[in-house]
């Protein structure tokens, strides 16, 4: 027999039965850090729904934790938004009482990650948070050459100085990884005497960025807002790198979430 976790991700309905009637402890949780009942709700697109539904019935009915956070900073409901493919694995964890007006450990709000518009739809109306629109298309990449980078970075250097101005921390080709650039940005952070010293937060490009905005002409910026990257935070932070860049004739494009990168395009016009 498979252990509480694998059988309630897989819809293995009398293997968790099996579970909870030899007394499992349903607030244990995997290497994962996840409890069996997020590992069902991140099931809900691999398995019947009517399976699912009966599982997260099953786990919720012996004293599952609704609101335990998992991997990520995400509760059982933000990770059925996440997966499920119909409404009614999660309806059932908000009839059971899950908190709906959530967000994950990087200040996401479930209504933004949520996978299909029914489940948005649904926590829209509980919540009375707006349905984030749509992404824009992405437009066709159009490979810069030597001279046209040196111009754009021409272009966006005093960009970034004015967002240092206003009191973040901006670092240009900034480590590898994304975070090897948030590692160098809290290292300058701390240096500069962060919060205390005025600091609002930061933005910053990578090495694998830079190398794709040369390909692309698309430049993805990271960035975080002070004090603690709350979804207000960052989009506080957000909002004024975008209108910075759009202010300098940059298009730019940002879906308004902390989790998203704002993405500053170096070409004048875009074809799709």
């Amino acid at each position: 027999m498979s252990d509480l976790f694998t059988a309630a991700r897989s819809g293995d309905i009398a293997a968790v039965e099996a579970f909870i009637a030899a007394g499992a402890d349903l607030g244990a949780v995997n290497a994962h850090g996840f409890t069996a009942l997020e590992c069902a709700a991140m099931g809900a697109n691999q398995v019947a729904e009517a399976d699912i539904v009966a599982i997260l019935r099953l786990l919720v009915d012996a004293g599952s934790p609704l609101e335990h956070v998992g991997g990520g900073g995400r509760t059982a409901l933000y990770l059925c938004a996440e997966f499920t493919n119909t409404v009614a694995p999660f309806q059932l964890l908000v009839d059971a009482g899950a908190h709906v007006d959530v967000s994950d450990a990087h200040g996401n709000h479930v209504i933004v990650n949520a996978m299909i518009p029914e489940v948005k739809d649904l926590i829209s109306r509980l919540t009375g948070r707006p349905v984030p629109p749509p992404p824009p298309p992405t437009p066709k990449p159009v490979k810069l050459k030597a001279a046209e980078w040196r111009a754009a970075k021409a272009r966006l250097d005093p960009v970034f100085d004015a967002l240092e101005e206003t009191g973040l921390v901006v670092l240009q080709d900034a480590g590898t990884t994304q975070s090897d650039g948030f590692s160098d940005c809290v290292e300058v952070w701390h240096r500069r005497g962060g919060a205390a010293a005025g600091l609002d937060g930061f933005c910053f490009y990578t090495r694998q960025d830079l190398n794709r905005v040369k390909r692309t002409s698309a430049l993805s910026l990271a960035f975080w807002g002070a004090p603690e990257g709350a979804e207000p935070d960052m989009y506080r932070v957000g909002r004024r790198i975008v209108d910075h860049f759009e202010a300098a004739g940059f298009i730019v494009a940002w879906s308004g979430s902390g989790g998203a990168r704002p993405t500053v395009y170096l070409q004048d016009t875009l074809e799709y």
